[in-house]
Protein backbone atom coordinates (compact mmCIF):
# COMPACT_ATOMS: atom_id res chain seq x y z
CA UNK A 1 0.00 0.00 0.00
CA UNK A 2 0.97 3.55 -0.29
CA UNK A 3 2.77 5.02 2.40
CA UNK A 4 0.31 7.61 2.87
CA UNK A 5 -1.94 5.02 3.81
CA UNK A 6 0.05 2.58 5.85
CA UNK A 7 0.51 5.49 8.15
CA UNK A 8 -3.47 5.93 8.72
CA UNK A 9 -3.09 2.67 10.70
CA UNK A 10 -2.64 3.33 14.06
CA UNK A 11 -0.48 0.38 15.97
CA UNK A 12 -2.24 -1.92 17.69
CA UNK A 13 -1.61 -4.37 21.40
CA UNK A 14 1.64 -5.60 21.20
CA UNK A 15 3.47 -3.30 18.81
CA UNK A 16 5.68 -0.73 20.39
CA UNK A 17 5.81 1.76 17.85
CA UNK A 18 3.14 4.62 17.41
CA UNK A 19 2.81 5.38 13.95
CA UNK A 20 1.68 8.82 13.04
CA UNK A 21 -1.33 9.55 10.39
CA UNK A 22 -0.31 11.20 7.20
CA UNK A 23 -1.03 14.87 7.11
CA UNK A 24 -3.41 16.43 4.10
CA UNK A 25 -2.64 18.77 1.94
CA UNK A 26 -2.46 21.24 3.84
CA UNK A 27 0.06 19.83 5.84
CA UNK A 28 -1.70 19.32 9.00
CA UNK A 29 -2.48 16.79 10.27
CA UNK A 30 -6.03 14.25 11.51
CA UNK A 31 -4.60 12.33 14.76
CA UNK A 32 -2.71 14.14 17.29
CA UNK A 33 -1.62 11.30 19.74
CA UNK A 34 -1.59 12.47 23.66
CA UNK A 35 2.46 12.49 24.19
CA UNK A 36 3.93 9.34 25.97
CA UNK A 37 7.48 10.86 26.85
CA UNK A 38 9.93 9.10 29.06
CA UNK A 39 10.15 10.01 32.75
CA UNK A 40 13.51 11.41 32.00
CA UNK A 41 12.03 14.22 29.21
CA UNK A 42 8.96 15.23 31.06
CA UNK A 43 9.97 15.31 34.97
CA UNK A 44 13.61 16.44 34.68
CA UNK A 45 14.15 20.34 35.94
CA UNK A 46 18.07 20.25 35.43
CA UNK A 47 19.35 22.20 32.17
CA UNK A 48 19.42 20.37 29.10
CA UNK A 49 23.43 19.18 28.85
CA UNK A 50 25.65 19.64 25.85
CA UNK A 51 27.93 17.11 24.14
CA UNK A 52 29.37 15.13 26.63
CA UNK A 53 33.17 15.04 26.53
CA UNK A 54 33.43 11.25 26.71
CA UNK A 55 30.16 10.50 24.69
CA UNK A 56 27.58 8.33 26.66
CA UNK A 57 24.07 9.98 26.30
CA UNK A 58 21.76 11.94 24.80
CA UNK A 59 22.69 15.30 23.84
CA UNK A 60 20.38 18.05 25.06
CA UNK A 61 18.25 15.37 26.98
CA UNK A 62 16.19 12.53 25.61
CA UNK A 63 13.57 14.13 23.42
CA UNK A 64 10.03 13.41 23.60
CA UNK A 65 9.17 10.71 21.48
CA UNK A 66 5.58 10.56 20.87
CA UNK A 67 3.60 13.96 19.09
CA UNK A 68 2.34 14.66 15.43
CA UNK A 69 2.27 17.85 13.55
CA UNK A 70 0.29 20.34 14.59
CA UNK A 71 -0.87 22.07 11.36
CA UNK A 72 1.94 24.72 10.85
CA UNK A 73 4.23 22.50 8.16
CA UNK A 74 5.54 24.58 5.78
CA UNK A 75 4.45 24.69 2.10
CA UNK A 76 7.48 24.42 -0.43
CA UNK A 77 8.15 26.51 -3.55
CA UNK A 78 11.11 24.82 -5.33
CA UNK A 79 12.15 27.28 -7.82
CA UNK A 80 12.44 29.69 -4.54
CA UNK A 81 14.69 27.83 -2.59
CA UNK A 82 17.18 26.31 -4.84
CA UNK A 83 15.90 22.52 -6.16
CA UNK A 84 16.81 21.60 -9.06
CA UNK A 85 16.32 18.45 -11.48
CA UNK A 86 18.81 15.51 -11.13
CA UNK A 87 21.87 16.45 -12.75
CA UNK A 88 20.01 19.33 -14.24
CA UNK A 89 23.72 21.38 -15.55
CA UNK A 90 23.84 18.26 -17.62
CA UNK A 91 19.86 18.05 -18.50
CA UNK A 92 18.52 19.02 -22.27
CA UNK A 93 15.88 20.47 -20.94
CA UNK A 94 16.66 22.09 -18.01
CA UNK A 95 12.89 20.94 -16.10
CA UNK A 96 13.48 22.60 -12.79
CA UNK A 97 9.87 20.64 -12.05
CA UNK A 98 9.97 19.67 -8.36
CA UNK A 99 7.02 17.40 -7.71
CA UNK A 100 8.48 13.88 -7.92
CA UNK A 101 5.41 10.98 -8.05
CA UNK A 102 6.18 10.19 -4.78
CA UNK A 103 5.11 13.82 -3.61
CA UNK A 104 2.14 13.51 -6.09
CA UNK A 105 0.67 10.41 -4.68
CA UNK A 106 0.78 12.16 -1.11
CA UNK A 107 -1.57 14.93 -2.62
CA UNK A 108 -5.18 13.00 -1.62
CA UNK A 109 -6.59 14.63 1.22
CA UNK A 110 -7.67 12.69 4.49
CA UNK A 111 -11.09 12.29 3.49
CA UNK A 112 -9.68 10.76 0.00
CA UNK A 113 -7.40 8.79 1.30
CA UNK A 114 -10.51 6.79 4.03
CA UNK A 115 -12.36 6.35 0.73
CA UNK A 116 -10.17 4.43 -0.93
CA UNK A 117 -10.46 1.34 1.77
CA UNK A 118 -13.82 2.73 3.75
CA UNK A 119 -14.56 -0.18 5.08
CA UNK A 120 -11.33 -1.62 6.62
CA UNK A 121 -10.67 -1.48 10.37
CA UNK A 122 -6.96 -1.65 11.88
CA UNK A 123 -5.49 -5.08 11.31
CA UNK A 124 -3.52 -6.51 14.43
CA UNK A 125 -0.82 -8.08 12.50
CA UNK A 126 2.22 -9.60 14.08
CA UNK A 127 5.27 -7.49 14.25
CA UNK A 128 7.69 -9.04 10.94
CA UNK A 129 10.86 -10.07 12.83
CA UNK A 130 12.35 -11.89 9.87
CA UNK A 131 16.03 -10.68 8.89
CA UNK A 132 16.27 -7.89 6.88
CA UNK A 133 18.14 -8.56 3.24
CA UNK A 134 20.27 -5.63 1.00
CA UNK A 135 22.14 -4.97 -2.08
CA UNK A 136 24.75 -2.52 -2.77
CA UNK A 137 26.25 -0.95 -5.68
CA UNK A 138 29.16 1.25 -5.97
CA UNK A 139 28.50 4.52 -8.13
CA UNK A 140 32.12 5.02 -8.29
CA UNK A 141 33.19 2.03 -10.17
CA UNK A 142 30.67 2.76 -12.36
CA UNK A 143 31.09 6.68 -12.90
CA UNK A 144 29.78 6.55 -16.72
CA UNK A 145 26.77 4.61 -15.65
CA UNK A 146 25.74 7.18 -12.87
CA UNK A 147 26.04 10.09 -14.93
CA UNK A 148 24.05 8.68 -17.36
CA UNK A 149 21.38 7.90 -14.46
CA UNK A 150 21.34 11.18 -13.34
CA UNK A 151 20.97 12.58 -16.60
CA UNK A 152 17.94 10.30 -17.21
CA UNK A 153 16.36 11.49 -14.34
CA UNK A 154 16.15 14.66 -15.15
CA UNK A 155 15.05 14.37 -18.36
CA UNK A 156 12.05 12.73 -16.01
CA UNK A 157 11.53 15.83 -14.11
CA UNK A 158 13.07 14.56 -10.64
CA UNK A 159 14.51 16.82 -8.02
CA UNK A 160 17.44 17.13 -6.29
CA UNK A 161 19.84 20.07 -4.13
CA UNK A 162 22.12 21.37 -6.95
CA UNK A 163 24.95 18.35 -6.85
CA UNK A 164 26.90 17.88 -10.11
CA UNK A 165 29.55 15.63 -9.69
CA UNK A 166 30.64 16.16 -13.41
CA UNK A 167 34.49 16.01 -14.02
CA UNK A 168 35.36 13.43 -10.73
CA UNK A 169 38.31 13.19 -9.85
CA UNK A 170 40.03 10.47 -7.92
CA UNK A 171 43.49 11.23 -5.93
CA UNK A 172 45.07 8.36 -4.48
CA UNK A 173 47.44 8.79 -1.32
CA UNK A 174 50.14 5.75 -0.92
CA UNK A 175 53.11 5.60 1.34
CA UNK A 176 56.59 4.49 0.20
CA UNK A 177 55.53 0.91 0.29
CA UNK A 178 52.30 1.29 -1.44
CA UNK A 179 49.93 1.47 1.17
CA UNK A 180 47.15 3.31 1.54
CA UNK A 181 47.51 6.26 4.13
CA UNK A 182 43.85 7.90 5.53
CA UNK A 183 43.14 11.07 7.15
CA UNK A 184 45.60 12.96 5.19
CA UNK A 185 44.55 16.09 4.46
CA UNK A 186 44.57 17.78 0.62
CA UNK A 187 44.59 21.27 -0.58
CA UNK A 188 43.35 22.03 -3.76
CA UNK A 189 43.68 25.54 -5.76
CA UNK A 190 40.61 26.41 -6.66
CA UNK A 191 40.50 30.27 -8.21
CA UNK A 192 42.13 32.11 -5.44
CA UNK A 193 40.98 29.96 -2.65
CA UNK A 194 42.76 26.39 -1.02
CA UNK A 195 39.61 23.57 -0.61
CA UNK A 196 40.45 21.18 2.05
CA UNK A 197 39.68 17.01 1.06
CA UNK A 198 40.67 14.58 3.53
CA UNK A 199 41.58 10.31 2.60
CA UNK A 200 39.30 7.70 3.59
CA UNK A 201 40.57 4.87 4.89
CA UNK A 202 41.49 3.49 1.33
CA UNK A 203 43.58 6.16 1.31
CA UNK A 204 41.43 8.11 -1.30
CA UNK A 205 40.11 11.59 -2.19
CA UNK A 206 37.33 12.80 -4.68
CA UNK A 207 36.94 15.95 -6.17
CA UNK A 208 34.29 17.48 -7.74
CA UNK A 209 34.96 20.59 -9.48
CA UNK A 210 31.83 21.65 -9.87
CA UNK A 211 30.87 21.62 -5.98
CA UNK A 212 32.84 24.24 -5.53
CA UNK A 213 32.34 26.50 -8.89
CA UNK A 214 35.53 25.15 -10.63
CA UNK A 215 34.71 24.49 -14.46
CA UNK A 216 34.02 20.87 -15.03
CA UNK A 217 36.61 20.46 -18.13
CA UNK A 218 39.54 22.45 -16.43
CA UNK A 219 42.67 21.56 -14.43
CA UNK A 220 43.43 22.32 -10.69
CA UNK A 221 46.37 21.39 -8.44
CA UNK A 222 46.41 19.15 -5.37
CA UNK A 223 49.25 19.42 -2.78
CA UNK A 224 49.26 17.93 0.97
CA UNK A 225 47.82 20.46 3.94
CA UNK A 226 50.99 19.66 5.87
CA UNK A 227 54.02 20.34 3.52
CA UNK A 228 55.74 23.02 1.57
CA UNK A 229 55.74 21.26 -1.54
CA UNK A 230 55.08 21.25 -5.58
CA UNK A 231 51.68 21.29 -6.29
CA UNK A 232 50.01 18.28 -8.96
CA UNK A 233 48.45 19.45 -11.63
CA UNK A 234 44.98 17.45 -12.35
CA UNK A 235 43.03 17.95 -15.38
CA UNK A 236 38.72 17.30 -14.41
CA UNK A 237 37.91 13.51 -15.00
CA UNK A 238 41.47 12.07 -14.33
CA UNK A 239 42.65 10.31 -11.67
CA UNK A 240 46.76 10.99 -9.66
CA UNK A 241 48.51 9.02 -6.84
CA UNK A 242 50.66 10.85 -4.46
CA UNK A 243 52.98 9.17 -2.26
CA UNK A 244 53.19 10.52 1.56
CA UNK A 245 54.32 8.93 4.66
CA UNK A 246 53.05 6.78 6.37
CA UNK A 247 49.98 6.05 8.11
CA UNK A 248 49.38 7.44 11.68
CA UNK A 249 46.12 5.57 12.60
CA UNK A 250 47.24 4.31 15.55
CA UNK A 251 46.58 0.58 16.56
CA UNK A 252 43.72 -0.62 17.15
CA UNK A 253 42.33 1.25 15.08
CA UNK A 254 40.41 4.32 15.86
CA UNK A 255 36.20 3.87 14.32
CA UNK A 256 33.82 6.13 14.85
CA UNK A 257 30.34 4.68 13.15
CA UNK A 258 27.39 7.03 13.56
CA UNK A 259 23.88 6.14 12.48
CA UNK A 260 21.74 8.78 11.43
CA UNK A 261 18.18 7.09 11.13
CA UNK A 262 14.96 8.60 9.85
CA UNK A 263 12.46 7.94 12.94
CA UNK A 264 8.63 8.77 10.80
CA UNK A 265 5.97 7.23 11.28
CA UNK A 266 6.52 5.37 7.45
CA UNK A 267 9.42 3.99 9.52
CA UNK A 268 7.28 1.66 11.13
CA UNK A 269 7.31 -1.14 9.21
CA UNK A 270 10.70 -2.16 9.78
CA UNK A 271 12.52 -0.10 12.33
CA UNK A 272 12.22 -2.52 15.19
CA UNK A 273 13.63 -5.18 12.57
CA UNK A 274 16.45 -1.92 12.26
CA UNK A 275 17.24 -2.31 15.79
CA UNK A 276 17.58 -5.35 15.53
CA UNK A 277 20.27 -5.24 12.65
CA UNK A 278 22.07 -2.72 14.24
CA UNK A 279 22.56 -4.25 17.79
CA UNK A 280 23.47 -7.56 16.31
CA UNK A 281 26.37 -4.84 14.06
CA UNK A 282 27.34 -3.16 16.96
CA UNK A 283 28.28 -6.44 18.56
CA UNK A 284 29.64 -7.72 15.16
CA UNK A 285 32.20 -4.98 14.60
CA UNK A 286 33.27 -4.99 18.17
CA UNK A 287 34.08 -9.14 17.38
CA UNK A 288 36.19 -8.18 14.59
CA UNK A 289 39.85 -9.35 14.70
CA UNK A 290 42.08 -7.18 14.63
CA UNK A 291 39.28 -5.52 17.07
CA UNK A 292 39.10 -1.28 16.37
CA UNK A 293 38.61 1.34 19.17
CA UNK A 294 35.09 1.40 17.72
CA UNK A 295 31.95 4.09 19.28
CA UNK A 296 28.62 4.24 17.90
CA UNK A 297 26.52 7.55 18.44
CA UNK A 298 23.10 8.13 17.00
CA UNK A 299 21.72 11.12 14.89
CA UNK A 300 17.49 10.32 14.84
CA UNK A 301 15.30 13.02 12.66
CA UNK A 302 11.81 13.64 11.60
CA UNK A 303 10.43 16.81 10.23
CA UNK A 304 9.01 20.31 10.97
CA UNK A 305 6.33 19.90 13.62
CA UNK A 306 6.77 16.77 14.85
CA UNK A 307 7.53 16.33 18.50
CA UNK A 308 11.51 17.20 17.61
CA UNK A 309 12.91 17.68 14.22
CA UNK A 310 16.23 15.95 15.33
CA UNK A 311 17.86 14.17 18.16
CA UNK A 312 21.22 13.34 18.87
CA UNK A 313 22.92 10.24 21.03
CA UNK A 314 26.56 10.74 21.26
CA UNK A 315 29.50 8.23 20.35
CA UNK A 316 29.91 5.86 22.89
CA UNK A 317 32.30 2.97 23.84
CA UNK A 318 29.50 1.35 26.30
CA UNK A 319 27.69 -1.10 23.54
CA UNK A 320 25.43 -2.01 25.72
CA UNK A 321 24.42 1.89 26.74
CA UNK A 322 24.01 2.20 23.04
CA UNK A 323 21.91 -0.56 22.23
CA UNK A 324 19.59 0.47 25.06
CA UNK A 325 19.59 4.30 23.85
CA UNK A 326 18.11 1.98 20.28
CA UNK A 327 15.85 0.30 22.48
CA UNK A 328 13.77 3.25 23.28
CA UNK A 329 13.86 4.79 18.99
CA UNK A 330 10.00 5.24 18.38
CA UNK A 331 8.88 6.07 14.83
CA UNK A 332 6.36 8.59 14.60
CA UNK A 333 5.40 11.59 12.86
CA UNK A 334 6.25 12.55 9.02
CA UNK A 335 3.40 13.99 7.86
CA UNK A 336 4.22 14.44 4.07
CA UNK A 337 7.22 12.32 1.73
CA UNK A 338 9.85 13.82 2.50
CA UNK A 339 11.45 14.62 5.51
CA UNK A 340 14.40 16.50 7.63
CA UNK A 341 16.98 14.82 6.30
CA UNK A 342 18.76 17.93 5.96
CA UNK A 343 19.28 18.71 8.89
CA UNK A 344 19.73 15.28 10.46
CA UNK A 345 22.69 15.08 8.23
CA UNK A 346 24.23 18.54 9.41
CA UNK A 347 23.36 17.49 12.94
CA UNK A 348 25.15 14.37 12.62
CA UNK A 349 28.29 15.66 11.45
CA UNK A 350 28.10 18.75 14.29
CA UNK A 351 26.69 17.67 17.29
CA UNK A 352 28.16 14.66 18.23
CA UNK A 353 31.68 14.09 19.76
CA UNK A 354 33.76 12.97 17.02
CA UNK A 355 37.56 12.26 17.37
CA UNK A 356 40.06 13.84 15.24
CA UNK A 357 39.77 12.74 11.08
CA UNK A 358 43.87 12.47 10.33
CA UNK A 359 43.49 9.49 13.28
CA UNK A 360 40.32 7.90 13.36
CA UNK A 361 38.29 6.04 10.19
CA UNK A 362 34.89 7.78 10.20
CA UNK A 363 31.53 5.92 8.75
CA UNK A 364 27.86 7.55 9.11
CA UNK A 365 24.63 5.04 7.84
CA UNK A 366 22.09 6.88 6.70
CA UNK A 367 18.63 4.50 7.18
CA UNK A 368 16.01 5.94 5.40
CA UNK A 369 13.37 5.71 3.54
CA UNK A 370 12.57 8.96 2.08
CA UNK A 371 14.26 12.20 0.22
CA UNK A 372 14.87 15.55 2.12
CA UNK A 373 12.49 18.84 1.81
CA UNK A 374 14.48 20.16 -1.40
CA UNK A 375 11.91 22.70 -1.62
CA UNK A 376 12.71 23.65 1.41
CA UNK A 377 15.24 26.48 2.67
CA UNK A 378 17.48 25.80 5.99
CA UNK A 379 20.52 26.90 7.03
CA UNK A 380 22.80 23.44 5.70
CA UNK A 381 21.74 22.00 2.52
CA UNK A 382 22.76 18.01 2.47
CA UNK A 383 24.64 19.58 -0.14
CA UNK A 384 26.85 21.75 1.81
CA UNK A 385 27.01 18.83 4.56
CA UNK A 386 28.40 16.27 2.04
CA UNK A 387 31.12 18.73 1.41
CA UNK A 388 31.55 18.93 4.81
CA UNK A 389 31.89 14.81 5.06
CA UNK A 390 34.71 14.88 2.33
CA UNK A 391 36.65 17.72 3.78
CA UNK A 392 36.96 15.33 7.03
CA UNK A 393 37.41 12.03 5.40
CA UNK A 394 34.12 10.59 6.12
CA UNK A 395 31.84 7.89 3.90
CA UNK A 396 28.02 8.12 4.03
CA UNK A 397 26.90 4.61 3.20
CA UNK A 398 22.60 5.82 2.88
CA UNK A 399 20.89 2.09 3.29
CA UNK A 400 17.10 2.86 1.35
CA UNK A 401 14.87 1.47 3.14
CA UNK A 402 11.19 0.46 1.50
CA UNK A 403 8.98 2.85 0.20
CA UNK A 404 12.13 4.65 -1.36
CA UNK A 405 11.00 6.89 -4.50
CA UNK A 406 13.12 7.85 -7.56
CA UNK A 407 14.24 11.22 -5.53
CA UNK A 408 14.88 9.52 -2.43
CA UNK A 409 17.25 7.17 -4.18
CA UNK A 410 18.99 10.19 -6.34
CA UNK A 411 19.48 12.25 -3.16
CA UNK A 412 20.96 8.46 -1.34
CA UNK A 413 23.34 8.00 -4.16
CA UNK A 414 24.89 11.49 -4.69
CA UNK A 415 25.59 10.58 -0.55
CA UNK A 416 27.31 7.75 -1.35
CA UNK A 417 29.46 8.57 -4.68
CA UNK A 418 30.86 11.71 -3.34
CA UNK A 419 32.07 10.33 -0.09
CA UNK A 420 33.52 7.16 -1.95
CA UNK A 421 30.59 4.78 0.05
CA UNK A 422 28.13 2.28 -1.97
CA UNK A 423 24.45 2.82 -2.43
CA UNK A 424 22.99 0.42 0.03
CA UNK A 425 19.25 -0.73 -0.37
CA UNK A 426 16.98 -3.32 0.87
CA UNK A 427 15.96 -6.20 -1.20
CA UNK A 428 13.50 -7.47 0.10
CA UNK A 429 11.62 -4.52 1.97
CA UNK A 430 7.64 -4.04 2.52
CA UNK A 431 7.65 -2.96 -1.46
CA UNK A 432 10.27 -5.26 -2.71
CA UNK A 433 13.50 -3.60 -3.43
CA UNK A 434 13.96 -0.20 -2.21
CA UNK A 435 14.88 1.71 -5.25
CA UNK A 436 12.64 4.09 -7.04
CA UNK A 437 10.89 2.52 -10.25
CA UNK A 438 13.14 4.74 -12.78
CA UNK A 439 16.36 2.73 -11.52
CA UNK A 440 19.18 1.63 -13.78
CA UNK A 441 19.69 -1.05 -10.56
CA UNK A 442 18.94 -4.62 -11.63
CA UNK A 443 19.24 -8.03 -9.57
CA UNK A 444 21.86 -8.93 -11.27
CA UNK A 445 24.24 -5.78 -10.18
CA UNK A 446 24.60 -6.89 -6.63
CA UNK A 447 24.75 -9.53 -4.34
CA UNK A 448 21.85 -10.04 -1.84
CA UNK A 449 23.38 -10.35 1.81
CA UNK A 450 21.24 -9.98 4.96
CA UNK A 451 21.40 -6.48 6.20
CA UNK A 452 23.02 -6.88 9.13
CA UNK A 453 26.08 -8.65 7.07
CA UNK A 454 26.32 -6.24 4.78
CA UNK A 455 26.97 -4.01 7.02
CA UNK A 456 29.50 -5.68 8.41
CA UNK A 457 31.41 -6.31 5.72
CA UNK A 458 31.54 -2.72 4.68
CA UNK A 459 32.91 -2.10 8.01
CA UNK A 460 35.58 -4.47 7.94
CA UNK A 461 36.94 -3.59 4.11
CA UNK A 462 36.85 -0.14 5.15
CA UNK A 463 39.64 -1.39 8.19
CA UNK A 464 41.19 -3.97 6.16
CA UNK A 465 43.78 -1.39 3.96
CA UNK A 466 44.86 0.28 7.84
CA UNK A 467 45.82 -3.37 9.51
CA UNK A 468 48.95 -4.12 7.25
CA UNK A 469 50.20 -7.34 8.73
CA UNK A 470 48.53 -6.90 12.13
CA UNK A 471 45.35 -8.88 10.95
CA UNK A 472 45.36 -12.08 12.13
CA UNK A 473 44.79 -14.07 8.52
CA UNK A 474 47.38 -11.28 7.25
CA UNK A 475 47.85 -9.18 4.35
CA UNK A 476 45.92 -6.40 5.86
CA UNK A 477 42.84 -8.95 6.04
CA UNK A 478 39.90 -8.42 8.75
CA UNK A 479 38.24 -11.50 10.01
CA UNK A 480 34.51 -11.66 10.52
CA UNK A 481 32.87 -13.66 13.00
CA UNK A 482 30.27 -16.50 11.99
CA UNK A 483 29.28 -16.37 15.85
CA UNK A 484 29.44 -13.68 17.86
CA UNK A 485 31.34 -13.89 21.40
CA UNK A 486 29.47 -12.09 24.38
CA UNK A 487 31.09 -7.89 24.28
CA UNK A 488 32.06 -8.36 27.71
CA UNK A 489 34.55 -11.04 26.68
CA UNK A 490 37.83 -10.79 24.55
CA UNK A 491 37.50 -11.58 21.07
CA UNK A 492 39.46 -13.97 19.91
CA UNK A 493 38.47 -13.73 15.85
CA UNK A 494 37.05 -17.14 15.69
Amino acid sequence: PHAHIRRLIAAVAGCALVVAACGSDDGSSAVDPAPTATAAATESTEAPTTSPPSGGGWIDGEPEWNGSLDGSAESFDAEATGAVPAAESRAADGTDDAVTAGESAESATLDEALAEEPTSPPVDRPIDTSPLRAGSVDDNADFTGFLAYLDRLADIGVTTRDFDPTGRSIISVVDEDGRPVPGIALEVVVGDELVTLRTTADGTARFHPAFYGAPTDGTVEFGFAFADMELVPVAAGDDVTMVAPASTIGDPVPLDVLFLLDATGSMGDEIDRLKQTIDFVAERVTALDPAPDVRFAMTLYRDEGDAFVTANYDFTGDIGEFQAALADVVADGGGDYPEALDEGLADALTQPSWRDPSNAVQLIFVVADAPPQVGRQVDVPYTDSVRTAIERGIKIFPVASSESDDQAEAVFRQMAQATGAPFVFLSNGAAGAATGESTDITSTDYEELALDELVVRLIAEELSDLNGDRGASGGGQVTVPTTVPPVTTNPDGQ
